[in-house]
C-alpha cells in the first residue's frame, strides 16, 4: 500500500502511514507513483553554489532507478522511503568496488525561498550532526554534495530486515527474549547520543526504523530525522520525523518539548508493538493495555519496564537511557541467562550463566608444571570456580537498579521540560520565587529546632555544602557525619543514615532502614537492611550497617575505619568492589574476636563522586571525624590515583593515617608518612608490561595511548616507555587523550595504526579502552597492552564489538591465582567467607557472587592491613588506638595478604608486591599467565 502523501510503502491493512503518519484510507493499494524526473546524470554538470544552493520544491520528486550521481559514481538502484523533509534512495558506490550505500535527498515542501533555505539549513544541520556519530550500531555518514538544486548524504546501508518486517511476517508477537535484547543494543545506542553536545534525540524510533543486520544479527538505529535537540520545536508542517509517528512518539514530542527521554517513550512503544504484536498506529495514541493481558507468556519484569517507559509524564519515566538498559540487561541475565555486554563484546556465541550443578572438573597448570583437577563449582563451603585452562568468560556484574513498580498511563498534557542529561550538570541558576520562599521557609525551619531529633551516636543528617560553583542541597553535617548533594553526586560519610548507593537493587529497603535509624529506631533499621539482603545478598553496603548495628548494641569496645570510594555514576561498580572486600575483613574479625581486648570492627562508608576534587570534600569531614570520634583510626582508600592524590595531603597534614587498595601512581610513593598502599607503583607495572611485551608479545615498536592530566595514566605510560626504550625498543607513536572524552580515541587509533606497531599500550582505564576496541578495524590482530585498569570488568560496554582477545594487562589480583599455583589446600579463608557472605542460592554465581575480583581481593587485603596494625597496638598493652599509633604500627606490619605478601617499606609501598599478567581467550575468557612476578609468598 502506497501513501498518497509521501509515497512510502506500507503494509496492507493499516489505517495510517508509518512514515509521515497521514491517512491511508484513500490510498489504492498496489498504486505505485512514477517519478517524475528523468535520471539525474545530467544533474551533475548542473553548475551549482555549495555553500548557498538556491534549491527549489522538491516535494514528491525523487530519483528514479538508473539515475547517476557525481559524475557517475552513485547510480540508483530503488527508492526506499520519502518523507516530509527527506527522501532515502538505495544506491551503489561505484568508487567503492559497487558497495551498496543509502543516499538522503532533502526534499522540501515548501516554495517559498526563505522556507526552502530553512529546509538545508536543517538538513546540513543534520548532516553535521550525523557525521560526528561514531558507533558501530549507527550507519556511518560517508559522504555529502550538492548537484544543481538538490543536496545529498551518503550513509552505510545496512542489509538485513526492520523489526516491522519481522513482525509482519510473524504474524505474532516477537519472543521476549530476542526482543530485550534488541532494545538492549537500541539503548546503547540511545546512550551514547546522550553523550553528545548538545544530546542527540533520534524523534522516530519504531520498527520500521530499526534494521537487524544480516551478517552481525544485531539491531541497527536508522533514518534519524533533524534530530538534534535544538532544531525548531513548533513545526506546523504536516507530520515528519521531527514530529515522529503516530502510535511510537510520546505526548510531548507533539508539543515540540522532545528529549532524549522522548526516545525511550518510542522504544518501548516499539518493544509493546512486538512483544503483543498490537499495531499502535491502528489505536488511539498514547493508550498502551498491559502487555501480559495480550501476551500472558511475557514476565512481569518486562511489563514493568514497558509500563514505567510508557508513561505519559516525562519525569515518571526511565531518566535515561542507562537505566533501562540495566533493567532490561538484568532481565536477560536472570531470565534467560544471558549477559548482553558478553553477548556483544564477543560476537561468535551468546554467554550464559553456569550451570550451578555440573561437576566437571578442568586441570589447570600448577606453578611447578603439573596439571590439578580443581572442581568448576565445589560443594560446601562455596569457593570460586575453576575453569579450563586458568580463563573465565568476562562476566556480567550482578549490580543493577531496582525495577520500579507499574505506573498507570494517563493521557495528561505534559508542560515543557528543560532536560538536564546524565552527568552534565545544568548551566542555569534562575529559579521561580517560589524556590526562593520554600528555601527562606526552610532554612526558617532550621532554625527553629523544628527538623532536630535524637540520633545513634555520631548519627547522620543530610547535608550539604556548596562549593566549586556546583549546585547543592543545603543541611548541615555533625561530627564528620553526612552528605553533601553537588549535581547528580552524593558526597560525604554515612553510618547508615544516609545511603550512598541509591541505584542497588535493594535501595528502598535501605532507605527505610536509614529513616528508621535517623529516628533510632533501630528494630525496624534490622529488620529493613535483612529485607534488603533478602534481595540483593551481594550488596556490601548494607552487610556493613547491618554489622555496625550488631557491634553497637553488643556494648564492646570498637575501632573504626572509613572506606573511602566512589559510589556514583560510572564508578558505583569500582565502590561496590570495595565495600564487598572490606565487609569481609570486618566480619571476619568481628566473629572470629581477631581483635585484642575484645574489640570489634566499625565501618563508615564515604564517597567522593564521579570528579577527583570532591574527595578533599571528603578528606575534611574525616578530619572532622578523627576530632570528635576517639574510636576512629584510618582510611581504607581511595581506589584511584587521582582521588588519593586529592585526599592524601590533607588526611597527612592532620595524622590520620591511609591505606589505599589500588593507587598505583608513582607520584603517591613517599607522599606522606601517613601513606600505604598494598599496591606496588606503576614503576614496578610499567616495567612488567615492557618485558612481557618483549619476551612473550615479541614487540619491538610500540604505540602509547596517555591522558596526562591524569596521574595514573601519566605515570604508568612513563613507566612502560622508559623499560621498553632503555631494552632498546622503540615507541613509534605517542597519543593524548582525556579520561572519559572519548570522541577523540578513533582518529587517534587510526593515526596510531598508521604506523604500523606490533603493539599498542593503552594507559588508562577500561571504559575508554571499550571505545578503541569499538573501533579496531575489522580484521585487525594488534596486541593491545594496559594495566591494572582495564581489569574494570564492567568498564566495557556492549559498544565493544571487536573481539576482546586483543586485551593483556597486568594486574594485582586474580581469584584463581592459589589455584594455579598449585597451593588449593592453603587458600586462605577469604574466599569460601566471600561466596558465603554474597551468595544465597546456587543461581547467584560469577564475579559479585562467588568470584572476588581485583578491586574486592585488594580492598579486602587493605583492610586488614589497617586492623591488623590496630591488633598490634592493643595487643602492646595500650588502652586505645589512635590514629598516631596506628600509623607507627603500619610501617612494622607483615602479613600474607590473598593478592601476595605485604611488607610496607619505607616510601609506604609494598615490598616486591606480586604482579600478574591476565590475558583474554579468543571466546572472551580471561586467564593469568605464568610466572607471576615479585614475591607471591612470604
Amino acid at each position: 500500500m502506497i501513501c498518497p502523501n509521501c509515497q512510502a510503502q506500507n503494509r496492507d491493512g493499516v489505517r495510517y502511514c508509518g512514515n509521515c503518519g497521514r491517512s491511508l484510507t484513500s490510498t489504492t493499494p498496489g498504486m505505485t507513483p512514477q517519478p517524475s524526473i528523468t535520471p539525474a546524470t545530467s544533474l551533475s554538470n548542473t553548475a551549482a553554489n555549495f555553500s548557498s544552493p538556491q534549491l527549489t520544491s522538491t516535494s514528491a520528486r525523487s530519483l528514479a532507478p538508473g539515475s547517476q550521481l557525481q559524475g557517475g559514481r552513485y547510480v540508483i538502484k530503488r527508492v526506499l522511503g520519502q518523507g516530509g523533509m527527506g527522501a532515502a534512495l538505495l544506491a551503489i558506490d561505484n568508487r567503492l568496488d559497487s558497495k551498496s550505500v543509502v543516499i538522503k535527498e532533502l526534499v522540501s515542501e515548501h516554495t517559498d525561498p526563505q522556507q526552502l533555505q530553512n529546509d538545508v539549513r536543517n538538513f546540513k544541520r543534520e548532516v553535521a550532526m550525523l557525521a560526528h556519530i561514531d558507533h558501530p550500531l549507527v550507519p556511518n555518514v560517508t559522504d555529502h554534495f550538492q548537484e544543481g538544486l538538490r543536496y545529498f548524504m551518503v550513509q552505510e546501508y545496512v542489509d538485513g530486515e526492520t523489526l516491522e518486517e519481522r513482525i509482519d511476517t510473524a504474524k505474532q508477537p516477537l519472543r521476549e527474549r530476542d526482543v530485550l535484547i534488541y532494545a538492549s543494543q537500541i539503548l546503547d545506542v540511545l546512550d551514547y547520543l546522550t553523550q553528545q553536545n548538545p544530546p542527540v534525540v533520534h524523534r522516530d524510533i519504531k520498527p520500521a526504523n530499526i534494521i537487524i543486520g544480516a551478517k552481525d544479527k544485531r539491531a541497527h538505529l536508522v533514518d534519524f530525522g533533524i534530530a538534534r535537540a535544538d532544531v525548531v520545536k513548533n513545526a506546523k508542517r504536516r507530520q515528519t520525523s521531527a514530529l515522529g509517528t503516530p502510535g511510537y512518539a510520546p505526548p510531548e514530542q507533539y508539543q515540540g518539548n522532545a528529549d532524549p527521554r522522548s526516545d525511550l517513550y518510542a522504544l518501548a512503544a516499539t518493544m509493546h508493538h512486538l512483544l503483543t504484536n498490537r499495531d499502535p498506529r491502528n489505536h488511539p495514541p498514547f493508550n498502551y493495555p498491559p502487555a501480559r493481558t495480550l501476551n500472558p507468556q511475557l514476565s512481569t519484569d518486562t511489563e514493568r519496564v514497558l509500563t514505567r517507559a510508557l508513561n505519559n509524564d516525562i519525569n515518571q519515566r526511565y531518566q535515561s537511557a542507562a537505566a533501562m538498559k540495566q533493567n532490561i540487561d538484568d532481565i536477560l541475565l536472570h531470565k534467560f541467562g544471558i549477559s548482553i555486554d558478553s553477548y556483544l563484546l564477543n560476537t561468535s556465541e551468546q554467554m550464559t550463566v553456569p550451570d550451578p550443578n555440573s561437576t566437571v572438573r578442568n586441570p589447570v597448570t600448577s606453578q611447578s608444571g603439573t596439571q590439578v583437577a580443581i572442581p568448576l563449582t565445589p560443594a560446601s563451603p562455596p569457593t570460586s570456580p575453576v575453569g579450563a585452562s586458568n580463563y573465565r568468560q568476562l562476566p556480567p556484574y550482578q549490580n543493577y537498579p531496582q525495577s520500579q513498580p507499574i505506573q498507570p498511563i494517563q493521557p495528561t498534557p505534559i508542560p515543557p521540560i528543560q532536560y538536564t542529561p546524565p552527568n552534565q550538570q545544568s548551566k542555569r541558576r534562575n529559579r521561580t520565587p517560589l524556590y526562593l520562599l520554600l528555601a527562606l521557609l526552610l532554612l526558617l525551619l532550621i532554625s527553629s529546632g523544628v527538623f532536630a531529633y535524637s540520633r545513634l551516636p555520631h548519627g547522620n543528617v543530610q547535608s550539604t555544602v556548596n562549593g566549586n560553583n556546583t549546585p547543592t542541597t543545603s543541611s548541615g553535617i555533625v561530627h564528620g557525619i553526612g552528605v553533601t548533594k553537588i549535581g547528580n553526586d552524593t558526597i560525604g560519610i554515612s553510618d547508615g543514615t544516609y545511603i550512598l548507593d541509591p541505584t542497588s537493587n535493594d535501595a528502598t529497603f535501605k532507605q527505610q532502614a536509614a529513616t528508621a535509624l535517623k529516628r533510632n529506631d533501630t528494630s525496624t533499621a534490622i529488620a529493613d537492611f535483612n529485607s534488603a539482603l533478602a534481595q540483593s545478598p551481594n550488596d556490601a553496603e548494607a552487610h556493613i550497617y547491618l554489622e555496625n548495628l550488631r557491634v553497637m548494641s553488643s556494648g564492646s569496645p570498637y575501632v573504626t575505619l572509613v572506606v573511602a570510594t566512589m559510589l556514583s555514576l560510572d564508578n558505583v561498580g569500582v565502590g561496590r568492589d570495595d565495600l564487598q572486600g572490606a565487609y569481609i575483613a570486618q566480619k571476619e574479625f568481628n566473629d572470629g574476636s581477631k581483635l585484642s581486648s575484645g574489640y570489634k570492627v566499625r565501618l563508615l562508608i564515604a564517597s567522593s563522586g564521579s570528579q577527583a576534587q570532591y574527595a578533599q570534600n571528603v578528606a575534611q569531614q574525616i578530619v572532622q571525624l578523627a576530632q570528635s570520634d576517639k574510636s576512629f583510626v584510618g582510611v581504607m582508600g581511595w581506589p584511584f590515583s587521582s582521588r588519593t592524590a586529592d585526599a592524601v595531603g590533607i588526611l597527612g597534614k592532620n595524622h590520620i593515617p591511609l591505606v589505599s587498595q589500588t593507587s598505583s601512581s608513582d607520584a603517591l610513593s613517599g607522599i606522606s608518612p601517613y601513606f600505604f598502599r598494598v599496591v606496588p607503583s606503576n614503576t614496578i607495572q610499567g616495567s612488567v608490561g615492557a618485558h612481557y611485551a618483549e619476551q612473550t608479545l615479541h614487540a619491538n615498536t610500540a604505540a602509547i595511548f596517555v591522558d596526562n592530566t591524569d596521574p595514573y595514566s601519566q605515570t604508568l605510560a612513563q613507566d612502560f616507555q622508559r623499560q621498553f626504550t632503555a631494552d632498546g625498543k622503540t615507541i613509534v607513536d605517542t597519543e593524548t587523550y582525556k579520561e572519559g572524552k572519548t570522541d577523540t580515541l578513533p582518529a587517534s587509533l587510526q593515526k596510531a595504526l598508521s604506523f604500523h606497531p606490533d603493539i599498542i599500550y593503552f594507559s588508562g582505564y577500561a571504559a575508554d579502552m571499550s571505545t578503541l576496541l569499538t573501533n579496531l578495524p575489522p580484521g585487525n590482530t594488534t596486541n593491545i597492552l594496559g594495566g591494572d585498569a582495564l581489569y574494570e570488568l564492567n568498564g566495557y560496554t556492549s559498544s565493544a564489538r571487536v573481539d576482546f582477545s586483543h586485551l593483556r594487562f597486568t594486574a594485582f589480583a586474580y581469584p584463581d591465582e592459589w589455584d594455579i599455583l598449585g597451593q588449593t589446600a592453603n587458600k586462605p579463608a577469604f574466599f569460601a567467607e566471600y561466596a558465603h557472605a554474597y551468595s544465597t542460592n546456587a543461581s547467584q554465581v560469577g564475579y559479585g557472587y562467588t568470584r572476588s575480583d581485583n578491586d574486592a581481593t585488594l580492598s579486602y587485603d587493605a583492610t586488614v592491613a589497617l586492623l591488623k596494625a590496630a591488633n598490634s597496638v592493643l595487643a602492646g598493652g595500650n588502652q586505645q588506638v589512635t590514629p598516631q599509633n596506628e600509623q607507627q604500627a603500619l610501617t612494622h606490619t607483615s602479613f600474607q595478604g590473598v593478592s601476595g605478601q605485604i611488607h610496607f617499606g619505607t616510601n609506604g609501598d609494598p615490598v616486591n608486591k606480586a604482579i600478574v599478567i591476565l590475558s583474554v581467550d579468543p571466546k572472551g575468557q580471561i586467564g593469568m599467565e605464568l610466572p607471576v612476578q615479585g614475591q607471591f609468598f612470604t
